[in-house]
């Protein structure tokens, strides 16, 4: 696919997912909230560190995965608060 092509599906399918996991967690959550810090801190380690990769990236399809990758991570750290 071409980049403008992963740009667009990468955009759009982090809000899906970041939707999903809403849902989910509303059904789930007496055991997601029971070890809500673990997952903050495994998203977050994981988002920072997945950030860090970003840096040195060149091609620009693995840049977009890999920053989609580190939105994950925040958007699921933040869903856990």
């Amino acid at each position: 696919a071409p980049v403008s092509g992963s740009m667009i599906l990468a955009g759009v399918l982090l809000k899906l997912g970041g939707y999903g996991l809403l849902r989910v967690f509303s059904l789930m959550q007496v055991l997601g909230m029971k070890f809500n810090y673990i997952w903050i801190s495994i998203s977050l380690i994981g988002g920072v560190l997945v950030s860090l990769i970003c840096l040195w990236q060149m091609d620009l399809k693995a840049l977009i995965a890999y920053s989609s990758v580190a939105h994950m991570g925040i958007v699921l750290s933040g869903l856990m608060t």
